[in-house]
């Protein structure tokens, strides 16, 4: 299965009924599903707020595969500007600081982590692409202590 949609907040109920197909028909559970929601709906809002420098257009593609190791393997890309938001050291400390003293930024891409499994970021053909794997009945990440 796959989508190509543009870069637009406006084009987020497309990309969440997508996701809600295919998750349905890899057979994910609910939980699950709301897993795998929230990691698109990150990527997304990441390429819509920082990808579209100087308002140029940018287009995101989803693409799922079934079977394997894992019920579904989902690859996300856009044509932004190359930009590695995975590469940053320290982000997951900023989840021991309190609210009021954190940094702005990066903890979206530690959920990312949390709810996604084996997930991994490269920069290819002039693309960003985000691959993740989505495993069947996969607990929640416990906070922090």
């Amino acid at each position: 299965m796959s989508l190509v949609l543009a870069a637009d907040n406006r084009e987020y109920p497309r990309l969440q009924a997508f996701m809600d197909r295919a998750c349905e028909r890899a057979g994910c559970p609910r939980g699950e599903r709301s897993r795998v929601q929230l990691v698109i709906e990150e990527l997304f809002s990441n390429t819509v707020k920082y990808g579209r420098r100087d308002a140029a257009p940018v287009s995101v593609s989803v693409s799922v595969e079934f079977g394997g190791e894992e019920p579904m393997t989902v690859r996300y890309e856009d044509d932004a500007p190359k930009h590695d938001a995975f590469d940053q050291s320290g982000v997951a400390d900023e989840l021991k600081v309190s609210v009021t003293k954190r940094r702005v930024g990066g903890l979206g891409i530690v959920l990312i982590r949390k709810l996604g499994k084996n997930v991994q970021y490269e920069w290819s053909g002039g693309k960003n692409r985000v691959t993740f794997s989505v495993a069947a009945d996969a607990p929640w990440p416990r906070r922090p202590k």
